[in-house]
């Protein structure tokens, strides 16, 4: 599977972004074409949210399938590093923690999961969490 990351800030580990995106959709038993990992301004981003879901909000992460569904994933995830900044002082997380727990809920998206329902956004916490569990070890030892 090919794996671009694109505009990623300075030390953000390029590497370690393609093994999780890897480990997700093995863990999910999906295959991939290509990913497109983008960071994008806060504000771009925001835009980005209003035209396609019609919201005027602030997000950290937007993922889009570019496939039809049953199809090998080809996708992009768009990135805001300000926002997920701004996440980990509010959810008090390291902001290591908090790009990889974001990238990890855009691979899940990319997978066909959805969270616009309390349930649906349990189960993704859930699967984020297990994705997490999974790569701190190596996240801890500078591997991710």
């Amino acid at each position: 599977m090919k794996i671009d990351v694109i505009d990623p800030p300075d030390g953000i580990d390029v590497s370690g972004f393609k093994a999780s995106v890897i480990e997700v959709f093995s863990g999910e038993n999906k295959t991939g074409n290509y990913v497109n990992v983008v960071f994008l301004a806060r504000d771009d981003l925001r835009l980005m949210k209003k035209e396609y879901f019609e919201m005027d909000v602030f997000t950290d992460v937007i993922a889009f399938n570019l496939n039809d569904p049953g199809e090998t994933i080809e996708g992009e995830i768009y990135l805001s590093h300000e926002q997920i900044l701004e996440n980990a002082i509010s959810f008090n997380t390291k902001p290591k923690d908090e790009l990889f727990r974001v990238l990890i809920h855009g691979c899940l998206h990319l997978c066909g999961y959805e969270d616009d329902t309390q349930t649906l956004k349990e189960q993704m916490t859930n699967l984020e969490n297990q994705y997490m569990r999974k790569l701190k070890d190596r996240m801890d030892n500078g591997n991710v």
